[in-house]
């Protein structure tokens, strides 16, 4: 009875410390596994990083192609008779170039700051106006993210209606107050109740905020060529007819003066158009650069380069 109670308690232990290494095993290969597919999603996203940085970096190449030649394209059809190739130049609008880099497919945006709106210059019925095109069509939730940029950029601490002052970012354990300031930078929206990143972002099929605005946008009139078609959009009574046609011929050729539309849309729409919008070359553009397959507000890498004048 004893001999075979030791060898029933041997095997016992065995079975167990054999249950015990398997589970050791088993932890060690799933973390190694973990770590491995880590090290591979770090890798592809340096690889997609450095795609994404080499693909704006072309884009700022074809701008300043752009720029150094740019009276050529007044001139479009005699410089292409004579040298017996089309002239490719990227210039700015707001639908992007494609291309293949590394064999991989991306597209490049080339858009002027002049065709979003200046930050520091909006009013109560644009921010609205502005925040609805982005997406938010709850008039409750468009209006508490409208008061809450107001209350970030006034000088006091009162809250409007649906507002935020610091007590709200402080109930929030968030690390900042509010500013009582005016917004330097586009991505400061991120920061302030209500609005997400697809808003500022945008998302398949509409713009985000940052495709809107800019601290180096126009108070006025915006640039025909730069301008999101959501912008467009804004003016009341422009149709949507007219819209489309002036999309439609800016992806073919830059509009080099606002009155090449003349004949595109009707009169009156003409007329609403050239109250807000213009031709203007500025010297501060985003260079933008996604994967191809990327919807609107995914994925994207945005540089702000700015340049001199040139007469």
């Amino acid at each position: 009875m004893g001999l075979n109670s030791n060898r029933g308690f041997a095997l016992l232990a065995v079975f167990w410390i054999s249950l015990l290494l398997g589970i050791l095993a088993l932890n060690y290969a799933t973390t190694a596994r973990l770590n491995a597919e880590a090290a591979r999603n770090r890798r592809l996203g340096a690889e997609r990083d450095y795609l994404l940085q080499s693909a704006v970096a072309k884009g700022y190449h074809e701008y300043l192609k752009y720029r150094a030649n740019r009276a050529l394209l007044a001139k479009k059809d005699e410089v292409e008779e004579l040298s017996g190739a089309p002239l490719k130049l990227w210039y700015p609008r707001y639908e992007p170039w494609e291309c293949e880099l590394e064999g991989v497919k991306v597209k490049i945006k080339i858009a002027a700051e002049a065709g979003k709106f200046r930050l520091d210059q909006l009013k109560i019925d644009r921010w609205r106006k502005l925040v609805t095109a982005c997406g938010v069509v709850d008039e409750e939730a468009r209006d508490g993210i409208v008061d809450s940029i107001l209350d970030w950029t006034d000088k006091d601490s009162l809250h409007r209606l649906n507002g935020a002052e610091s007590d709200y970012y402080e109930e929030q354990g968030l690390d900042y107050s509010c500013k009582n300031g005016k917004i330097d930078v586009v991505n400061e929206l991120l920061l302030i109740k209500g609005i997400t990143y697809d808003i500022y972002a945008g998302a398949e099929g509409r713009p985000g905020l940052v495709d809107l605005l800019s601290p180096y946008g126009e108070a006025r009139r915006l640039d025909i060529n730069s301008c999101a078609p959501q912008a467009m959009a804004l003016v009341d009574d422009l149709p949507p007819e007219a819209i489309a046609a002036v999309v439609s011929y800016r992806a073919a050729q830059p509009i080099l003066r606002l009155a090449e539309l003349r004949e595109l849309i009707a009169p009156e729409a003409f007329s609403l158009l050239s109250q807000y919008f213009t031709v203007i070359n500025s010297d501060y553009v985003t260079i933008s650069a996604a994967e191809a397959g990327a919807g609107t507000g995914s994925g994207w890498y945005r540089q702000v380069f700015a340049l001199n004048k040139k007469k």
